[in-house]
């Protein structure tokens, strides 16, 4: 008897612990983010919660009974508490219908080293997925074509998912981002000057895409789209979700094919002639992709988790050149197969207490490999073959702590180990390059009542060493001290100010050291350069924020060690190749004004005005070179009667100034209509970019001996199709994405 009363006792014990877990929702069915749930024990509270965006919450504990309260609602008492409880809240009928109280949700908020877009109800009538959502950002901007998202005075973005970076090429970021509802997101961080705890790669600029986290089951997310010009282009990408209690499960996949024709006009004086080229080059690509993450919930306080990811791609590419120059022609047919892969594994572990401390462990490995052949036939001269592969191997160890305390003061540090070996040849030519890089960083902060402030400090230590079967390149060993500071000033609710000042190093791409050169037709070569010196950037940041929607962002940088193509003349022949150029002064004016025109009809205009200035010995002479410039861009959306939607977006960009490169002015008008269906989770759209086809490369070169126009036309006027479908279960936590050790080194294998 003894024995069956106590396993009733455990029994009854663990029916009592067992989770209660809810969505609330209207009478319309539309979830009811923010309800108040209070659990009672006899009539004693015992814990408060609040719904999420998708009106669900979820609850350990004992309870005898729930009360339910949403403002504008009838309170609603429970006393059956079970799991995936659907509770309907009735409207409060008697409520005062003579006051409305109407209060506008912030877009924009300023922290003290970033700026945030919280997905509530405002951000979800501007965006319908992560890309929309970051499209909304000041100095955002992402491509016509949906494939590339820049930043304004950046020459990098690095895409994170809560905290892990994302190793993919452009177009499948963007497609990923787009395969990502709203709904699912809790935020978006946006951090144009990066603190001391971020591997960052010189003008590099973060995105971190923040997820809601999920209980279980099972979700999905499946975009295709397609688009023609010219060519073809077809993305299909899914994204899926699945949470069964400690273990959290995602996965995505995606297949890119398509082509892509530009062709240019090239005028090049070259006393007493003039060389005239016609040149046509058309890329082909397939490239399938998938990722793996999944993360274990050992206990409350400490998470396992892993990576595994394979991005592959086959390419295909012809390029064929007319030149002229005096009575002299040349038809040269050059095509090139590539065939190429990156491998990637990730072990995590990660420690949080509600005490303020947190602890992280990264454990990384990355493989490369790329194998390429490029055939050249010229009229009357021998044909030129390449036989090319690149290996590259990345191993990373990388930790993290950090301890936030009651007044608010947060101490962040940690360290970072990372082995690099790069195997390159070009039929019986070696390079073998080799880098270890060990890095220590701390910050401290603190927010206190108008203020706020962080001060950082990263050191790195870099050993590198390149070997060819001709020479070795001697022994590199440097150490850098890397500081950032950030001050911020909120004098009241609707006005915040943001100081921030960092250095960063930039280390060149591992493709852009090999010592390997190629003709590209006979008055056209390129090579690498194995003695590429580090660049340095210094940059000043000031950030104005008016009512969390209308910000101002002023930023100079200082790049010394600058390295871009240059070029280089032998005879007739031009020969381009990377070397640190110049030093180059930038300065940015970025505005960001959203405007509510009617309840149907959002706008979002851009504003960005700059100047840069290059001063630096080339080959031709002494550079001093400097250009104002300015883009303008406005985006609208439209809600038409029976769920459609229209956008509209234009954006002119005027010409400026690159090293010797003066890059003439464009254009670029675009149109698409949307409509949803299947209870708001799908959506069909057709869309053209480009309508007047106003979009073009135009440069001109004018620079001691180097004079010549190349004016380029590209595949820019696209039809557009695309479907997107959510389905499954909406509350499944969804895996959580971690940051590894080597984003900084696969970034640059520029590939």
């Amino acid at each position: 008897m003894k024995t069956i009363l106590l396993s009733l006792f455990f029994f009854c014990s663990l029916n009592a612990m067992a989770q209660i877990t809810g969505t609330i929702y209207d009478e319309k069915k539309q979830p009811l983010p923010g309800a108040v749930i209070r659990f009672y024990k006899a009539v004693k509270p015992v814990k408060t919660l609040l719904t999420d965006n998708q009106g669900y919450f979820a609850y350990s504990g004992t309870a005898d009974y729930m009360v339910v309260t949403y403002t504008g609602f009838l309170t609603d008492t429970l006393k059956r508490l079970t799991t995936d409880m659907l509770i309907q809240l009735n409207p409060d009928t008697k409520a005062l219908k003579e006051v409305s109280v109407i209060s506008r949700q912030p877009i924009i908020r300023q922290e003290t080293d970033r700026s945030v877009i919280s997905v509530n109800a405002q951000v979800k009538k501007l965006a319908d997925n992560g890309l929309d959502i970051v499209n909304l950002a000041p100095g955002i901007t992402v491509s016509d074509n949906e494939d590339m998202i820049t930043m304004s005075g950046k020459s990098e973005v690095q895409v994170m998912i809560n905290d892990k970076v994302v190793k993919m090429t452009a177009r499948d970021l963007a497609k990923m981002l787009k395969a990502m509802p709203s709904g699912n997101i809790k935020q978006v961080e946006f951090l144009s000057n990066p603190p001391a705890r971020y591997e960052v790669n010189g003008n590099t600029g973060i995105i971190n895409i923040k997820t809601i986290g999920v209980n279980k089951g099972f979700r999905g997310n499946v975009d295709y789209s397609t688009s023609q010009s010219n060519h073809n282009w077809t993305d299909l990408s899914t994204l899926l979700n699945y949470g069964a209690g400690k273990l959290a499960i995602s996965g995505y996949g995606a297949w890119h094919s398509g082509g892509y024709l530009t062709q240019n006009t090239k005028m090049r004086q070259l006393y007493p002639d003039m060389i005239n080229q016609q040149t046509s080059s058309l890329d082909k690509w397939s490239d399938p992709v998938f990722r793996i993450t999944a993360d274990y919930a050992a206990s409350r306080n400490s998470t396992f988790g892993g990576v595994i990811e394979r991005e592959s791609s086959t390419n295909t590419g012809s390029y064929d050149t007319y030149s002229q120059q005096g009575a002299n022609s040349y038809q040269t047919t050059s095509r090139e197969l590539s065939v190429r892969h990156w491998n990637t594994y990730n072990l995590n572990y990660r420690y949080s207490d509600t005490l303020g401390t947190e602890f992280t462990v990264d454990l990384d490995r990355a493989d490369f490999y790329k194998d390429g052949s490029i055939e050249l036939v010229t009229t009357s001269q021998p044909s030129l073959n390449y036989q090319t592969t690149t290996g590259i191997s990345i191993s990373t160890i990388k930790a993290d702590y950090t301890h936030s305390w009651k007044n608010k003061l947060k101490l962040e540090s940690g360290f970072k180990i990372a082995g690099v070996r790069t195997d390159n040849t070009q039929d019986e030519n070696l390079f073998h390059y080799y880098e270890n890089i060990r890095a220590v960083y701390s910050s401290l902060s603190q927010n206190k009542g108008h203020w706020g402030w962080q001060l950082g400090l990263r050191a790195e230590q870099t050993e590198a060493k390149g070997e060819t079967s001709s020479f070795t390149k001697p022994d590199t060993s440097y150490i850098n001290f890397l500081p950032s500071a950030y001050f911020t000033y909120a004098p009241s609710s609707k006005h915040h100010l943001r100081l921030s000042l960092s250095r960063r190093i930039k280390r060149p791409n591992y493709n852009d050291l090999q010592p390997f050169s190629y003709v590209l037709d006979p008055l056209n070569q390129q090579t690498g350069n194995p003695l590429l010196r580090v660049q340095r950037n210094d940059q000043v940041e000031l950030t104005y924020t008016f009512d969390d929607r209308i910000s101002l962002i002023s930023t100079f940088m200082h790049m010394a060690d600058y390295f871009n193509t240059v070029y280089r003349q032998s005879g007739s022949i031009l020969i381009e190749m990377p070397a640190n150029a110049s030093t180059v002064n930038t300065l940015n004016f970025d505005l960001n004004y959203p405007v509510k025109i009617t309840k149907w009809w959002n706008m979002l205009n851009k504003l960005n005005v700059g100047n840069d200035h290059f001063t630096g010995e080339l080959f031709q002479g002494k550079l001093d070179q400097g250009k104002w410039r300015y883009q303008l861009s406005s985006s609208q959306r439209i809600n038409l009667p029976g769920k459609y939607q229209l956008q509209l977006s234009g954006r002119y960009t005027s010409a400026s100034q690159n090293l010797i490169y003066l890059q003439q002015s464009s254009a670029n008008a675009s149109a698409s209509i949307s409509r949803k269906f299947f209870n708001d989770q799908a959506s069909l759209r057709i869309g053209i970019s480009d309508i007047f086809k106003t979009q073009r490369q135009y440069t001109i070169v004018n620079f001691g001996s180097l004079q010549y126009t190349d004016f380029g036309t590209f595949e820019s006027r696209r039809i557009s199709l695309s479907f997107n479908w959510r389905f499954g279960n909406t509350k499944v936590r969804q895996a959580e994405e971690r940051r590894g050790g080597n984003a900084d080194e696969k970034g640059r294998s520029g590939s």
